[in-house]
């Protein structure tokens, strides 16, 4: 499936407004850089992004 650009724009901004209100309501940038690279780590090895997560997929 092709992605457009614009939705990868989109995505990306959608992203670093969530990132900004999370550090703006007082949540830790270590916090928020560990939940990154936990939930990309989870994607690589799992190869797709998972429509619901659970314990299962941890």
């Amino acid at each position: 499936m092709a992605v457009e650009l614009n939705e990868i724009e989109e995505a990306e901004v959608e992203l670093e407004q969530w990132l900004v209100e999370q550090a703006e309501n007082g949540v830790p940038e270590m916090v928020l850089i560990g939940l990154l690279r936990d939930y990309a780590d989870d994607i690589e090895h799992l190869g797709y992004v998972p429509r619901m997560w659970g314990e299962s997929e941890r």
